[in-house]
């Protein structure tokens, strides 16, 4: 059986949990329902950990290896070099409730800022590149089934509507260890990935510093808010 893989990463709170689990729910895909970072380890170990998740795809008769850490932007060049034709789908979602919602998280605006920007400039320099879908979350909220088919057809999978109803099978992200406790954090993804597709956009008008909004909409950030069609 031949194995294909897709890889979901950029800017975290981008949406990258929400398109990974609507995929998830494709036949054809075998999706660790873990941020594995296997690709920041010792290329010895990054890939025996890539083996055991394709040994755990081929155990459940999929076809296709579908893997999700955000910060696996930072290692496309080394995962294309570690395995030969994987592509990337990769979410961008407007700065501005991005940076209002990692600042929630982190307790740091100027850390959620420097993220976006980090890690969107990433995304930025690979628009051309034939292995990579960008697509704007913005856009996947207006009209799901249409950014889905697009996806789909970039990762070679088949399309039907009941993949917008992957909130019908219940998955948890970010499973706790035994002796550990859910976060609330956790706890929240968990809920919104397993309704019908979260609308969050416009949180920024309520939640983001003065600063912040400055810096994407006049400073560092504003090249990439309008590379992306947010300016």
């Amino acid at each position: 059986m031949v194995m294909r893989t897709g890889f979901v990463c950029g800017c975290g709170h981008s949406g990258t949990t929400l398109i990974a689990t609507i995929l998830a729910s494709h036949p054809d895909v075998y999706l660790p329902f873990q941020e594995t970072n296997a690709f920041f380890k010792w290329t010895p170990l990054a890939m025996f950990r890539y083996w055991k998740l394709k040994r755990a795809a081929l155990g459940a008769g999929k076809t296709f290896l579908l893997e999700k850490t955000p910060r696996h932007i930072r290692r496309v060049g080394r995962i294309r070099r570690l395995v030969p034709g994987a592509r990337f789908v990769m979410p961008v979602r407007d700065g501005r409730d991005v940076v209002a919602s990692l600042a929630k998280r982190l307790g740091d605006p100027a850390e959620a800022l420097g993220r976006w920007i980090d890690d969107n400039a990433l995304v930025l320099a690979e628009q051309e590149a034939p292995d990579v879908l960008i697509y704007r979350y913005e856009d996947l909220v207006e009209d799901p089934a249409r950014i889905v088919e697009r996806i789909c057809g970039f990762l070679d999978l088949s399309f039907g509507s009941e993949l917008l109803d992957y909130h019908r099978n219940p998955q948890q992200w970010f499973k706790p260890a035994e002796a550990e406790v859910e976060t609330q954090h956790e706890a929240l993804r968990n809920q919104q990935v397993n309704k019908p597709i979260y609308d969050g956009r416009g949180r920024w008008k309520t939640e983001l510093g003065q600063m912040e909004l400055k810096e994407l909409t006049e400073g560092r950030g504003k090249p990439l808010m309008q590379a992306f069609g947010y300016l």
